[in-house]
């Protein structure tokens, strides 16, 4: 067994590690260039990202970033706001892509004019400063990530406890939930070794997860248009607009039992149906991480996040429409395990096939939080927003451990809240503010720099309309669904704001290697990105 040295680096300020490392990027440029046999003359000298990525690759870039967990966990929640009523139900995915699109076009401005690492926080840095991103990222590394991964556990238990009640019997729907915890944190558990141990096999298992995901949800659609060939009276009858035509297919005490009237849909129900949508429609932003290497971004971004959007709203209605063929809107509202119902009532192998799709699909949207965890404390340490220690990477294995276990953490406390439909609302809430606040950063920088080159230009209109529905969307919930996490959120916004000023003023010191910090990293064996390990 080889011993390592590990020599610990002292951290200096952000600007300076810039300095440093752009130094020695040329440097080591300089050298590429110098020792390369390609000398052709009519190279061009200058080091750039390649423009490879068209249209249709951005599209599938997109696409596969936005289909995950949303179509098999959010469906129940927007048919109970829409309080059983299902073509308000399908209204409410079509306005909830309309808001995506107006987004993901604001953010293409932004991606284009500020093509830095980081996302929304950079955009947030660039707009407003420190202090905003500051808080974004604690807060989102805090409660937002973790009650993310807490919505992936609890759905993937529910899943797989659904299945298992199908065929054995074991438990009830009503005592389940303590059954789909465990299960969920088993899984969770093991990915987590996974991606502490073998990184390669993390991104492997991710291919794995994808392709179970597109089987799940073309076995489901496939399904669901061979029993509307077979038999059409339940869509029929969901789809139908008046009580006497559902009556048929629905018992009418089961209706009156659940208080829901079919015909009372409200613009607050609306609004809040849509608002929980928007879970599902979450990544329409991810093709701004390759910005640079889009080919002709001024036409192309517009058409790949429309494209991808229009794609995904289709195919979300068909799933919907699906569900609808089978299940009756009561038996949607009652299930925590939608596709599962609705493959049980079809055949009973199917259930087993559907299951393993969709739990692929929660595996592998927890997987893909896993994998780039250790981003956002690696770029928040470079700002000196975050303690060093959050970024580090274990010198055998070069997965950030602290970051990965930390989150794992967050994660099981965040269990501790039993309604999903809480903790995803939570998620929605906090993303799509700080996403109205970086649309308004489009209109704000058009005036504090107007000269700031921007290869997309969106229209002003539809950075306003942008702004005013993402706007609406974020207050909604507060006003006619208030919740003790968003109460929280607040809390820890301010206290994490308190914290940046006491960081400013020196009280408080985040950054640098102290004795906890050494402790951890010998306990764990980690040390920075950039340390050299030396073995004797």
């Amino acid at each position: 067994m080889s011993n390592r040295n590990v020599r610990y680096r002292p951290v200096h300020n952000a600007s300076d590690e810039d300095e440093n490392a752009n130094e020695l990027s040329e440097i080591s440029i300089e050298e590429r260039l110098l020792n390369s046999s390609d000398t052709e003359s009519d190279t061009d000298s200058r080091v750039s990202l390649k423009r490879n990525i068209g249209i249709f690759a951005g599209v599938n870039i997109v696409v596969g970033s936005m289909i995950g967990s949303g179509i098999f966990i959010v469906p129940t929640g927007v048919l109970k706001h829409c309080n059983g009523n299902v073509p308000v139900s399908m209204g409410v995915w079509v306005a909830g892509g309309f808001v995506a699109v107006l987004m993901a076009l604001c953010f293409c401005e932004l991606g284009t004019m500020l093509p830095h690492s980081g996302g929304t926080a950079a955009y947030l840095k660039a707009i407003f400063g420190d202090s905003v991103c500051f808080v974004f990222m604690w807060m989102f590394l805090f409660t937002t990530q973790p009650q993310s991964m807490a919505v992936q556990i609890i759905a993937l238990g529910d899943y797989i406890s659904r299945a298992i009640q199908s065929f054995s019997g074991l438990c009830s729907l009503d005592s389940s939930k303590l059954l789909s915890k465990l299960i969920g944190s088993v899984f969770c558990v093991a990915i987590l070794v996974c991606n502490m141990k073998n990184v390669k096999l993390a991104t492997k298992l991710q291919v794995v997860c994808t392709v179970g995901k597109v089987v799940a949800l073309v076995i489901i659609c496939v399904a669901g248009l061979v029993m509307i060939i077979l038999d059409n009276s339940v869509i029929m009858a969901n789809f139908a607009l008046v009580n006497a035509t559902v009556s048929d297919a629905v018992d009418s005490t089961s209706v009156k039992s659940s208080g829901i009237d079919l015909q009372a849909v409200g613009f607050t129900d609306f609004s809040l149906g849509v608002f929980q949508a928007l879970w599902a429609y979450d990544g329409f932003d991810n093709i701004l991480f390759v910005t640079e290497e889009v080919k002709k971004p001024k036409k192309s971004l517009p058409a790949i996040i429309i494209l991808s959007v229009l794609f995904v709203m289709v195919l979300y209605l068909l799933v919907n429409v699906s569900y609808f063929s089978v299940l009756t809107e009561q038996e949607m509202i009652a299930s925590n395990a939608v596709a599962v119902s609705f493959a049980a009532k079809i055949h009973p192998v199917l259930t087993y096939v559907v299951t393993a799709g969709v739990c692929l699909s929660l595996i592998g949207s927890f997987n893909v939080s896993y994998l780039t965890a250790g981003r956002m404390p690696y770029v928040a340490a470079r700002y000196g927003f975050m303690p060093e220690f959050l970024s580090m990477v274990h010198v055998r294995y070069f997965s950030p451990w602290p970051a990965l276990l930390f989150i794992t953490f967050l994660s099981a406390v965040m269990l501790i809240p039993s309604s999903i439909e809480m903790l995803l609302s939570a998620v929605v809430f906090f993303m799509w503010t700080c996403r109205t606040l970086s649309a308004m950063g489009v209109i704000i920088m058009r005036k504090t720099d107007p000269n700031l080159k921007r290869p997309y230009k969106v229209y002003l209109v539809t950075a306003v309309l942008a702004i005013l529905l993402s706007g609406y969307m974020s207050i909604i919930p507060l006003i006619f669904q208030p919740q003790i996490l968003y109460l929280i959120a607040f809390a820890f916004a301010v206290a994490f704001y308190i914290l940046y000023r006491l960081q400013l003023s020196k009280i408080i010191k985040l950054t640098g290697v102290g004795k906890f910090t050494k402790t951890c990293q010998k306990l764990l064996l980690v040390v920075s990105p950039q340390t050299e390990c030396s073995s004797t």
